[in-house]
């Protein structure tokens, strides 16, 4: 009696494809070129920080800021004070981004459906610009940039992680063939992918951060121009002059007197002004009522051998500098 042939093994399930080997380590050179790009980045931001807040300042104040001469040493040094928060706030950030990177990495599968939904961040900038145009104001002109540096970061993120490897399903009972193995994508085409996607996102983030800037340093600028126009009487420097001949200033609490003392060089005393602004060798001066609507700015050179400079401080002495 001749038996029946038993049936051949089921065959071994497919080995998932081996993981990608890890990028090779940076070498000095790289990280000195990484930080200095960055160091180049931030002092570019700064310096346009800087002209910025201080056109949007002067604007404000009905100036311009190119009748102050500023160096850029100047605009470097007037941005500092206001990136206290957002360098804090950049620099938290970066902490918790670093974070979920290394989440993302360690459990991809579990990271897929929020990577899957990240993909589409970049949505909510266009979204708001109808909004911005309903109703205009500070706020949408820094939260539209900001929508758009923040989204297609993530996009590019989510776009460039691999795929997550699933695991391998149990044995069916008799399959009829075994499942061809996927194909590993060759790393060639993983780099050129991510360099197409990260290329343009990387420019739509860079224009999007000076314009965050700009409306950034438009609010902080206005903010200065109504804290000078408050406080410009009592805040500011008080200046007496005395001239060697008559110079015109006049109205706005200023005050002129002329000197008739025997021997003195100067014949007229001016007061009731205020030091605005001092660029080299050029003082800038207010009348002490100064104001944007209403005002007119002096500007005296210091080492003219034709004027005197006089500081007034006390509360006293600044409320009887004009009779």
């Amino acid at each position: 009696m001749t038996g029946t042939p038993s049936p051949p093994p089921d065959p071994e399930p497919a080995a998932p494809p081996a993981p990608p080997p890890p990028p090779p380590p940076r070498t000095w050179l790289e990280l000195v070129g990484t930080a200095g790009s960055l160091l180049s980045l931030f002092t570019a931001v700064l310096f346009y920080f800087g002209w910025a807040s201080t056109d949007a300042e002067t604007r404000a104040l009905g100036l311009r800021d190119t009748l102050f001469r500023l160096s850029t040493s100047d605009y470097l040094l007037r941005s500092v004070d206001a990136l206290y928060f957002p360098v804090l706030a950049l620099a938290a950030a970066s902490m918790v981004a670093a974070v979920l990177h290394r989440e993302v990495q360690s459990d991809p599968a579990r990271a897929a459906t929020a990577l899957r939904f990240l993909r589409h961040a970049w949505l909510p900038a266009p979204l708001l610009v109808p909004l911005y145009y309903l109703s205009p104001g500070p706020l949408f002109d820094l939260l539209i940039p900001l929508a758009a540096l923040v989204g297609v970061l993530l996009s590019a993120y989510a776009r460039t992680r691999p795929e997550p490897v699933a695991a391998a399903p149990p044995d069916p009972p008799e399959p009829p063939e075994p499942p061809e193995p996927p194909r590993p994508v060759p790393a060639g085409a993983v780099r050129q992918r991510s360099a197409l996607i990260w290329g343009p996102a990387l420019l739509v983030a860079v224009v999007a951060l000076f314009w965050a800037v700009y409306a950034y340093a438009g609010i902080i600028g206005r903010s200065r121009a109504a804290e000078t126009t408050a406080t410009v009487t009592d805040g500011f420097p008080a200046v007496v002059v005395f001239s060697t001949q008559d110079l015109l200033i006049r109205g706005g609490g200023s005050c002129v007197a002329a000197i008739d003392q025997k021997g003195s060089p100067y014949h007229f005393r001016y007061a009731g002004l205020r030091l605005f602004h001092v660029s080299g060798d050029r003082l800038y001066l207010v009348p002490r009522y100064w104001a944007p609507w209403d005002g007119t700015l002096y500007v005296l050179r210091e080492q003219d051998p034709r004027v005197r400079v006089e500081y007034v401080s006390g509360r006293e002495r600044r409320a009887a500098e004009c009779p």
